[in-house]
């Protein structure tokens, strides 16, 4: 009888429990339902006491905050309220491992695409993250050209103050100039290349601007841009292009069909012009085994560039 009267006892408690939960539910539901997050709270020490938190793991630690901002963000969108303090999380993650490329590839979504509108610290705090990146790394043409974007066209949103923005987009014109200069992947830099020279041509381009003016059109291999490149730095010369910038260029463009027709331009650049070893033995100083040698030999002998 003992066994039996234990199991109706067991019972008993179980619809007991069953009727308590099914009572206290719905009102605990609807209370909890009602119950948001209003503010963030930022969890972390400043970024220089986390790099010593760390106890020498700093990658590892890097990787664990930004997945957290990245889960983060995700329910912050959910829930339709803003990040407060991605910017911070990114900056610590930068302390953490500086040559982790994600932070700076997403800061600029991260932290100015959010359910609400951001104020425009958020730009300013999107700005510095991208330009520490680019000076991590500063070959990487995708960085470049990202950043140049946002700084020419995607802050000017959220920014307020005309002389702030507009030196924003100068900015930009400078940065998407220098990813013209860059060897990638991106098919859409030679109109990033026009773009940029439409940004600093409204700025009002100077010496300067000129001069990454041909860089651009020394290094490219696209025709549109180097014949916009070309039309843009004749009208700044008040008409024709400069006999000798444009011998140097024409020069160029025969010595990179005699020696390497095959090859890029950007390449060429790296491998060096062509030179005969016997010819360069003893103290020639008319060898020239550098482009910038080659440059001051041209520059010497402006003869030989039209002889060329």
């Amino acid at each position: 009888m003992k066994p039996r009267r234990q199991d109706w006892i067991a019972w008993a408690i179980a619809c007991v429990a069953a009727l308590a939960v099914s009572t206290l539910r719905a009102p605990l539901f609807e209370a909890f339902a009602h119950a948001k997050d209003k503010d963030d709270v930022y969890a972390l020490p400043p970024s220089r006491q986390v790099v010593l938190m760390s106890l020498g793991y700093r990658s590892a630690l890097a990787d664990l905050v930004f997945a957290h901002v990245l889960v983060s963000s995700g329910i912050h969108v959910q829930e339709r309220r803003p990040f407060e303090f991605v910017a911070k999380y990114l900056e610590t993650v930068i302390e953490l491992d500086p040559k982790f490329m994600a932070p700076y590839r997403m800061a600029d979504g991260l932290i100015t695409l959010q359910a609400k509108a951001v104020p425009p610290q958020a730009y300013r705090d999107t700005r510095r993250i991208l330009e520490r990146g680019m000076k991590e790394f500063p070959y990487d043409q995708a960085l470049w050209s990202s950043a140049g974007q946002f700084l020419a066209y995607l802050a000017a949103t959220g920014l307020t103050d005309r002389k702030e923005i507009d030196e924003w987009k100068l900015a930009g014109g400078r940065t998407l100039a220098r990813a013209c200069e860059l060897v990638g992947t991106n098919d859409d830099v030679p109109s990033q290349c026009i773009a940029a020279a439409g940004l600093l041509t409204k700025a009002g381009a100077g010496e300067a601007h000129r001069q990454q003016f041909q860089r651009v059109l020394a290094t490219t291999d696209d025709p549109k841009v180097r014949a916009f490149y070309s039309a843009l730095l004749k009208q700044m010369s008040g008409g024709d292009d400069p006999s000798l910038t444009q011998a140097h260029r024409e020069a160029f463009q025969q010595a990179q069909r005699g020696d390497l027709p095959f090859v890029s331009r950007g390449a060429l650049l790296a491998i060096g012009p062509s030179w005969d070893p016997a010819a360069c033995a003893g103290s020639n100083t008319e060898c020239a085994t550098s482009w910038r040698a080659w440059g001051v030999q041209q520059a010497r002998a402006p003869g030989a560039l039209s002889a060329q």
